[in-house]
């Protein structure tokens, strides 16, 4: 990483030497933003920066959720997986350590650790493109944006979903801070605490730290241990340096470590109730009990740092924005989730990354552009350690399948985008970004006998997939077209149409056969939305509607198949010939009165394969496999999220009482449609939060519960049939604790 520092050193030095010699005008601060417009009373004010500048969310002409840092402690998000019951169309899941976001059904449904997503997770501005690092602690932040549909223009590749933003808390400029501590159900203790330290007039500092750890939920009676126990801890530091009123220097630096274990399974049978060698979970029907023998471990260690120049004058402002990002994992996995050595599985990744981008912009009031240089290089290296059907070592049957790939990819990138007012009330949007991407690749795939055998020497490895060189370059143009008019001061109507794209690739994850190693073609989709953006009733209710259709061709999916004569899975990355995605999305959010809060988000969406001809073989019928007309992988035609809170007064103190309902959709989690390979029916999960607070010394004490009624719910499953096995993963069960929360 020597010459990006070199890179990081000199760009500094000359963002800084052209700053300093500036005109001075304050740049706007979203904190002070919001809290001017909270003064008129009525619902939240939260601004937002989903078009790289600072609006209220009432304002941008785009489908945003944002939750401010109250809603974010209200809600108990503990880590950047934890928001997708809460937003529309949002789908989240993980399996192998590797993240599923979905956003209005685009999404990834690989678990392997070389996939790349189409929705893109941002911290602070600067993305996070390692899955292994994407997983991360949520602690002292000022909000959480999810911009949903295609964001080609100003984020770049791989957001043909949308993005995911966090935005930690800023230094300030007095000394003030928070701290957090709790207890809860197998014994769950969470600690927490920030701080702002002004060190002289115009530099601060901000620390931050969090301990997450918990016994496991589940009991495994294969040797009567806890199972899913939890250990994480995070810390960050944010230096800020503020010269002059019109220039803005922060420096990030932070990591994460996590011990805890592998969300773990209960396999259904398929060969007559049985797996392939006969196995039967003796308690189907119980979700809190497991059976496995296997390692299950999710550890990962990460560390980054950001560096963000910014200087405004005039009318103009520049940005530097640089990133960097280091993930190591280490996860460890019992797939067939039963007593005998079917499908287990080590993931070894580690991966760094490099980020820089330049931004200059224009806001005279009247227009307002921005414009940009950006750059990315990952160096990505993983190995998986798959030990396939280990009850047959003795045997030719036995698979000790060693894969290793590495994948160096550099991305260059221009882009702009402009928003011209012709009146006061009509506005115009053009943006456009050109890509280029350059991705290099190794990948081989080993069956080394005896390699899980600790008593028996490994015996010469023998090739399976042979080692190969890969490389290719895409170029891609995506833009944005868009007009939004003020039907009155409180109700904004928008129409858009989006070009999203994510760059091609190779499949270099775990597969058996030369034919699986194939090599895609970027993917694109054309979004058209509209949307209406309203605060009502003197600022009693903020309601917002928005409609949209995708046209999306050439989309990435993975196949889990099974080919005739065969007991092994193949799995197969190719591009299915297009799809069609409509659907609508409703947030409300009302203060009626003083002392209630109402919420309500629901999303409908119709979301399906068109003219899907898999590469894949039926074991059936031999004929290739026709997944046209089915739903796609995370897409539940029905998502709602209700909320209630009532404050009431106890002389000096007050207490709030909050119940949440969050209902997904039946979903399924494979390209076939299948019913075993899916979430079942939807589900409901109830949670409850009782507090006391007094406004006057900043305290509260609270207790809550999760998922009050210990709903069973399956949160992913995957096509095993070739094992002769379903393994099925279900969400937490019924959890309660109590939390006190102070200020100073």
């Amino acid at each position: 990483m020597k010459k990006h520092t070199q890179k990081l050193l000199a760009g500094s030095a000359a963002i800084l030497s052209f700053a300093s010699h500036g005109t001075a005008v304050a740049q706007d601060n979203v904190s002070q933003a919001a809290t001017a417009d909270d003064s008129q009373g009525g619902v939240n004010v939260i601004v937002v920066t989903a078009q790289k500048r600072a609006q209220n969310l009432q304002d941008v002409p785009v489908s945003v959720t944002a939750f401010d840092d109250k809603m974010i402690a209200e809600a108990g998000f503990t880590n950047s997986l934890s928001i997708g019951d809460q937003v529309p169309n949002l789908e989240i899941k993980t399996f192998g350590g590797v993240p599923n976001i979905f956003i209005r059904g685009v999404g990834n449904n690989d678990f392997n650790s070389s996939s790349i997503g189409p929705i893109s997770v941002y911290r602070d501005d600067v993305v996070v493109a390692s899955t292994g690092s994407q997983i991360f602690s949520l602690f002292d932040l000022e909000r959480i944006e999810v911009v949903r549909g295609p964001q080609g223009t100003l984020f770049g590749k791989n957001t043909t979903g949308g993005a995911v933003q966090f935005f930690s808390k800023l230094p300030g400029d007095v000394f003030e801070g928070n701290a957090r501590v709790g207890y809860g159900r197998y014994n769950l203790f969470e600690g927490e605490v920030a701080a702002s330290l002004p060190i002289t007039d115009n530099f601060s500092v901000r620390v931050a730290g969090m301990v997450r750890r918990r016994d496991g939920e589940k009991t495994n009676i294969f040797d009567n241990s806890d199972a899913i126990n939890v250990d994480e801890a995070a810390a960050r530091a944010i230096f800020r340096l503020r010269p002059g009123p019109d220039t803005d220097i922060r420096l990030t630096v932070g990591g994460g470590r996590d011990r805890s274990d592998y969300l773990e399974n209960k396999p259904v049978g398929v060969i007559n109730g049985g797996d392939l060698f006969g196995y039967t979970d003796p308690f189907p029907n119980d979700d809190g009990i497991l059976n496995f023998n296997g390692l299950s471990r999710n550890f990962s260690d990460n560390v980054f740092v950001n560096f963000v120049v910014q200087h405004d004058f005039g009318d103009w402002s520049i940005r530097s924005l640089t990133g960097y990002d280091k993930s190591d994992v280490d996860n460890a996995v019992d797939v067939d989730g039963g007593p005998l050595r079917i499908d287990e599985i080590v993931f070894l990744t580690d991966a760094e990354q490099f980020t820089q981008e330049l931004q200059l912009s224009y806001d005279d009031g009247t227009l307002n552009a921005i414009g940009g240089l950006y750059y990315f290089y990952e160096d990505f290296n993983a190995r998986s350690n798959a030990d396939l059907v280990g009850e047959l070592t003795f045997a030719q049957g036995a698979l000790p399948l060693i894969t290793q790939a590495t994948r160096k990819n550099k991305a260059y990138a221009v882009f702009g985008q402009a928003t011209y007012a012709v009146m006061p009330e009509l506005r115009f949007t053009v943006g456009a970004r050109y890509t280029i991407d350059k991705v290099r690749a190794t990948h081989q795939a080993d069956l080394i006998p005896n390699f899980f055998d600790m008593n028996i020497p490994n015996g010469a490895p023998v090739t399976l997939v042979p080692f190969a060189n890969l490389r290719d370059t895409y170029k891609s143009f995506s833009w944005r077209l868009g007009v939004d008019y003020d039907l009155t001061d409180d109700v904004l109507a928008y129409f858009s149409v989006d070009k999203g794209f994510k760059a091609g690739g190779f499949n270099i994850g775990i597969i058996t056969s030369l034919a699986e190693r194939t090599q895609v073609d970027p993917e694109t989709l054309i979004s058209y939305e509209v949307g209406l953006k309203s605060t009502l009733f003197d600022r009693k209710l903020r309601l917002n509607l928005s409609a949209f259709y995708y046209d999306y061709s050439d989309l990435q999916v993975l196949s889990v198949n099974t080919q005739a004569g065969s007991a092994v899975p193949t799995l197969g990355l190719d591009n299915a010939a297009d799809a069609t995605i409509k659907g609508v999305e409703v947030e409300a959010f009302a203060t009626p009165t003083d002392w209630l809060d109402l919420g309500l988000n629901f999303g409908i969406l119709d979301a399906k394969f068109k003219n899907y001809l898999s590469g894949a073989i039926d074991p059936v019928t031999g004929l290739p496999r026709d997944f046209s007309g089915n739903r796609m992988p995370g897409a539940p035609k029905f998502t709602l999220s209700a909320n209630a809170q009532v404050t009431v007064p106890v002389g000096r103190f007050e207490t709030r009482w909050r119940a949440e309902y969050n209902f997904t959709g039946k979903k399924f989690y494979n390209n076939a449609e299948d019913q075993l390979v899916s979430s079942g029916e939807g589900y409901g999960l109830l949670n409850l939060r009782a507090s006391l607070v007094d406004p006057d010394n900043d305290w509260e004490f609270a207790l809550w519960a999760k998922n009050v009624t210990n709903k069973a719910h399956i949160v992913d499953a995957t096509d095993l049939r070739g094992f002769g096995l379903v393994p099925r993963y279900f969400g937490e069960g019924a959890t309660y604790g109590a939390e006190l929360r102070l200020s100073f």
